[in-house]
């Protein structure tokens, strides 16, 4: 018999030995009671050849490493045995009984499904939670590396810019000689000082290349964003922190079976794999931020830094009185558009106006931050005329050219003819009564009254009586009245910061409302947005901080000048943190998205009973 026919018979016997064996698919754990964060080792060990693994859920725990395959043979007496182990290494979030169901793999035509494993969770200890690493898990899970073969890198194009300049910033990973599979519990920097805006990236991560001193590493862009910066001073951004998931080969590697199970697709040969966290710290950057110059500043300067242009439109230019207008200013360009104010308007004393209605059509791409921003002024005339509408002139900052630029406007001419008969009634307005002939009607014939008559004494008059006293004089003082609320609500309305005061909680409610309707449709990034939108918004508007000046360290500062309770700040300043985290962070976001929107509304609450 030659050498290949024997290695045939023995490839049959082995396996159909293997086979003789009962086929078992069960799990177990290094131990049944631990704390919150504490890590424990799951395994789920197989005694035949299988497909097709199917792993239960894990949404009351993390998981820090997994799956990592092991397997091992034993042969005793001639008769052999083989089986394979998948393991996980996870920790429970919170505190409690949980149950880690059944995991399933088909071996044949028969799917195995493994025993369920009740895990106890009790309270953890600040040294143990979300920290891998002190749990004495194997796989180094969490082992901080400064190898040069992995490390992280965060780089920005400029480090001196204008305030409102727009910057990028880019973190990456770098790996050579390694086998890196992927990343776990990114943490972000806050980028506090800062106008965020990130750039959408695929579902897998891309691998480039790049070399570095003579040295070419595999490079994977974790986080590429822009930034515009809201106040002048030096502004550090903190350092990325990742965790690399690294696959490193462990087992025998001459071992006399792998020529049978070397190819086999679940077990991986007899050199199996474990999945290594390691942590990977990027640098700290520091932008130096330069105000914008205050020579030639225009006076009415919306706070726009960039490259715009202006457009101005009106529907129509000949309307009768009481019939609306709409007038819409555009402003396209790229820069930091979300951050444009309104540019202010002087309409005539005949006109009624509202406030604008603002629309965005703002993209982020490789290149910028760029888009459009259209301001709709509802404009309505109440008396005829020809009357001549002049926006006034848009200014920005060019950072390139260091200077400022003016937009001129377009002047519009509008044909106001009389309105239709009836409509004056409605004009909230005052204004003169039109001088027509006084007619009489219907006196050349008097009528027979026959019905009962109040008849009065001849020396009383109605002219003298306290009714007709009233009805003389109440229509001067309920005109006096109605020009006093007038004037009073003009007053009101001239100063806008009281208006941003007064519409301060209105506004919040309303983006409260929009992160409600997301929270709803399960749309976690729109909620975090909205949240942290009502509440920048109604802080900034209470206040009265400028959009420029809008940072978690200027609300806090302003909040204590009120006498706000240190509590209360502290819960705005953590609920900030988290929800910029989770938007910045959409893969991550855990936690009752009911008790986020609970909190902010508390939070509100109580900055409006102090302020």
């Amino acid at each position: 018999m030659n050498s290949r026919k024997k290695y045939l018979l023995l490839f049959v016997t082995l396996l159909t030995s293997c086979y003789l064996h009962a086929q078992k698919f069960t799990a177990a754990v290094s131990k049944n009671r631990v704390t919150a964060g504490e890590v424990f080792q799951l395994d789920f060990t197989i005694n035949a050849s299988g497909k097709n693994f199917t792993p239960p859920s894990f949404n009351d725990f993390n998981v820090y490493s997994g799956p990592n395959q092991s397997s091992s043979v034993q042969i005793v007496n001639g008769s052999m045995s083989q089986s394979i182990t998948l393991s996980y290494y996870l920790a429970a979030k919170k505190e409690g009984t949980f149950t880690i169901g059944a995991a399933s793999i088909v071996v044949g035509n028969t799917t195995l499904q493994s025993n369920p494993i009740s895990i106890e969770v009790g309270k953890g200890g600040s040294a143990q939670q979300g920290n891998p690493a002190q749990s004495g898990t194997p796989n180094q899970a969490g082992t901080e590396t400064k190898s040069d073969n992995l490390f992280a890198r965060t780089t920005v194009s400029k480090s001196k810019v204008f305030a409102g300049e727009q910057i990028t910033i880019t973190h990456k990973v770098y790996a050579r000689n390694v086998n890196l599979k992927g990343f776990q519990d990114i943490k972000f920097p806050s980028y506090n000082g800062f106008w965020t805006q990130e750039v959408a990236r695929n579902a897998q991560y891309e691998v480039t290349t790049e070399t570095i001193d003579g040295v070419t590493y595999n490079v994977v862009e974790v986080k590429k964003a822009f930034l515009f910066a809201q106040h002048s001073g030096k502004i550090e951004i903190e350092p990325m922190e990742v965790q690399c998931v690294v696959r490193e080969k462990s087992g025998r590697r001459n071992d006399p079976f792998e020529q049978f199970f070397g190819n086999d697709p679940f077990f991986g040969g007899m050199n199996s794999y474990k999945d290594v966290l390691y942590t990977a710290k990027s640098n700290a950057v520091t932008i130096e931020v330069m105000p914008l110059p205050l020579t030639n500043k225009p006076e009415d300067f919306p706070g726009a830094v960039g490259n715009f242009s202006m457009n101005a439109i009106i529907d129509k230019d000949e309307v009768k009185a009481n019939e609306g207008i709409n007038l819409k200013i555009t402003i396209s360009g790229k820069g930091n558009l979300k951050l444009i104010d309104a540019p202010k308007m002087t309409f005539p004393d005949e006109f009624e106006t509202y406030d604008p209605k603002t629309n965005e059509n703002i993209s982020v791409s490789a290149s910028g931050v760029s888009g459009s921003k259209t301001f709709e002024y509802l404009i309505i005339p109440r008396r005829e005329g020809i009357y001549k509408i002049q926006p006034n002139d848009f200014s920005y900052f060019d950072a390139e050219k260091k200077s400022y630029v003016k937009l001129p406007a377009k002047e519009f001419t509008i044909t106001v003819e009389k309105g239709a008969a009836g409509s004056s009634a409605m004009l909230p307005s005052i204004s003169s009564v039109a001088k027509e002939d006084v007619k009489m009607v219907g006196t050349d014939i008097r009528y027979i009254k026959t019905a009962n008559i109040d008849l009065a004494k001849k020396e009383e008059y109605f002219f003298t009586s306290p009714g007709f006293i009233a009805g003389l004089t109440s229509p001067p003082l309920l005109f006096l009245a109605f020009i006093f609320l007038r004037r009073g609500y003009i007053k009101r309305n001239s100063d806008l910061v009281l208006v941003k005061k007064r519409k301060a909680s209105r506004i919040a409610k309303k983006q409260l409302n929009e992160a409600e309707r997301s929270m709803k449709a399960n749309n976690k990034e729109n909620f975090f947005v909205n949240v942290l939108s009502a509440l920048y918004n109604y802080t900034g508007n209470k206040m009265n901080i400028p959009v420029a000046e809008l940072s978690k360290e200027k609300v806090v500062e302003v909040l204590r000048e009120k006498n706000v309770a240190e509590e209360t700040i502290n819960e705005l300043v953590k609920l900030l943190d988290e929800c910029e985290f989770a938007r910045y962070a959409p893969g991550l976001q855990s936690g009752d998205l009911n008790e986020v929107y609970s909190r902010a509304e508390k939070i509100i609450t109580k900055i409006e009973d102090v302020i």
